[in-house]
């Protein structure tokens, strides 16, 4: 039996069946916003621990996460609730969902280049070390910004056109492989420094490098996640045709379509909670004390062994072989000792 297109896409993607989608995505981006407002607050309290640029770079990336999450939510939760009335162009709910779309979609472009410019951050920071302590670069980073929004424009404004697509996956394609090999030389340029530049090092250089350490404690697991969830959208579009943008016109071709990006999309939010509960964990006292790793307390008293020597004291003395704190006299000895003491730094 023939089929018209009109009840092949409503077998495939009718409202109902969006509306679902809509729900579902609600009930996994609420508790995810208010993680990522968490880690904002967590790290903003711990931000002078770290290079102005680092701050700077990680809480831009930390708000991006935070209002891509959240006006998707609102825009998921508005379709929720109206259903089947959102196609009336003159209902206000209507407008807010389209526009909801265009901010989440131009937040989200803007995240990876972000990422990709936080890691050259810590790459130079590492490579001049010496230098990077007190130098504060901001003109390379509004260079970075500039050339990062210039692509993210193109990607945003082509993002419907179909001869535009190639384009816009290769932009896309090309900051997934930046941030992969950014992340591998800067690995390689932090483990140098600290395998061969510390002993020899300024104290400059050491601080600069200890704080590289902590930065990439933090960094690393959430570039890793962000890159995962980027190169995994890449492949289910080049493979299923379902990528990270719900593409209505895919589901006359495919009867598994909205299964297929359903799925995936659970994927990329499941893996994004790793991102907050990752920071939480480093910059929180009362987040995941548990399982962090403390010291152990003796519950026994460390009592000498009775074969150790006793460890011999040393003695200052004078010119005349008498020590200058007064103990070969006695307690009073030594009282004038200190009391002479107390005298000359009081005077």
């Amino acid at each position: 039996m023939n089929r018209s297109w009109e009840e092949i896409f409503m077998e495939n993607c009718g409202p109902a069946r969006i509306q679902l989608l809509s729900i579902i995505s609600s009930l996994a981006l609420v508790p995810l916003a208010s993680l990522f407002f968490g880690s904002i607050c967590a790290f903003y309290n711990s931000r002078k621990n770290f290079h102005p640029l680092f701050s700077f770079c990680f809480l831009t990336l930390l708000t991006l996460y935070y209002s891509s999450t959240t006006i998707l939510a609102i825009r998921n939760i508005i379709f929720s609730i109206y259903g089947d009335n959102f196609q009336q162009p003159e209902r206000n709910a209507d407008l807010i969902i389209k526009n909801c779309e265009r901010l989440y979609m131009a937040i989200n472009f803007y995240i990876p280049p972000l990422i990709a410019i936080s890691i050259l951050e810590r790459l130079i920071a590492t490579t001049f070390s010496r230098y990077y302590e007190h130098a504060r670069p901001w003109y390379l980073l509004g260079i970075g910004l500039a050339c990062a929004s210039i692509l993210v424009y193109i990607e945003f404004s082509n993002r419907h056109e179909l001869l535009a697509a190639v384009s816009t996956k290769n932009i896309q394609t090309l900051f997934a492989i930046t941030c992969s090999v950014s992340l591998c030389l800067l690995l390689l340029a932090n483990r140098a420094k600290s395998k061969h530049g510390r002993a020899k090092s300024a104290l400059s250089e050491r601080y600069q490098v200890n704080e590289n350490v902590r930065a990439l404690r933090v960094q690393i697991p959430v570039v890793v996640i962000d890159t995962a969830i980027q190169i995994m959208f890449l492949c289910s579009d080049m493979f299923w045709k379902a990528g990270q943008v719900l593409n209505l016109n895919n589901c006359y071709d495919d009867d598994r379509y909205l299964n297929k990006f359903t799925a995936f999309r659970l994927i990329g939010f499941t893996l994004q909670y790793f991102i907050p509960c990752i920071v939480m964990f480093h910059f929180t006292q009362f987040c995941c004390n548990s399982i962090r790793r403390r010291p152990n307390r003796r519950i026994k008293s460390v009592s000498p062994h009775p074969e150790t020597t006793p460890i011999t004291v040393l003695s200052i003395r004078n010119v005349l072989g008498m020590p200058l704190t007064g103990e070969h006299i006695g307690a009073s000895g030594q009282e004038a000792h200190f009391k002479n003491l107390h005298d000359q730094w009081n005077a």
